[in-house]
């Protein structure tokens, strides 16, 4: 015999099912509609200066007193550096892009670091977060993106394969509820990477 708070809660979810396969993904509806966008770059890896940008940043980690505090500053230098990268990508400068992908995958590895010495759901649950609201902003920017060679798009779709992996690392480590409430953003993460890398074939 079935209880009604179960198909109630059964045919809740398969609603809310239907309505994100039809609706995320296409402008109408999305998981990501309250997402922080990038800041604006500040120095890029082209700039002869650009050391004194690294050596701040080491400097601000260094003077953070509390783990939270390295972790937060952690996220927002990696933030500062896809934005750095999309800069270059803009002026098909591949190198300097790939330098700063470089740079946002150590502060990833900074902010894991504290996460796991730390063993706090809370920050687990932002690293992951962060990781899926920086892909999908990647794809957004990947499609934007000028008439550039293969080489130059590839930097981006490195960083999609690795924040893959690496985004599975950390959210299996968050209890079976929290994973769940990240569901959503996983999908439309996977269908816009799917779609970004799409237009690409859709251009030879």
């Amino acid at each position: 015999m079935k209880h009604p708070q179960t198909s109630s809660s059964l045919i809740s979810l398969l609603i809310l099912l239907a309505s994100y396969t039809a609706f995320a993904g296409h402008g109408f509806m999305s998981a990501f509609g309250n997402v922080e966008w990038l800041s604006k770059p500040g120095r890029t890896p082209d700039s002869a200066w650009y050391h004194l940008d690294t050596w701040y940043e080491e400097g601000q980690l260094w003077l953070a007193e509390m783990p939270q505090e390295k972790f937060q500053l952690s996220l927002a230098f990696a933030g500062e550096k896809l934005a750095e990268a999309e800069s270059m990508l803009n002026v098909q400068n591949t190198a300097a892009a790939q330098i700063a992908t470089d740079q946002y995958w150590s502060y990833i590895d900074r902010a894991e670091q504290v996460e796991m010495s730390q063993g706090n759901v809370e920050l687990v649950e932002r690293l992951a977060t962060a990781l899926l609201e920086h892909q999908y902003i990647l794809t957004i920017i990947y499609t934007e993106l000028p008439e550039l060679p293969l080489e130059s798009r590839s930097v981006l779709r490195e960083v999609f394969t690795i924040a893959q992996k690496r985004y599975a690392t950390i959210a299996n480590r968050l209890p079976r509820k929290k994973r769940g409430a990240l569901f959503f953003k996983e999908e439309e993460v996977r269908w816009s990477i799917e779609m970004a890398i799409r237009t690409d074939e859709e251009r030879k």
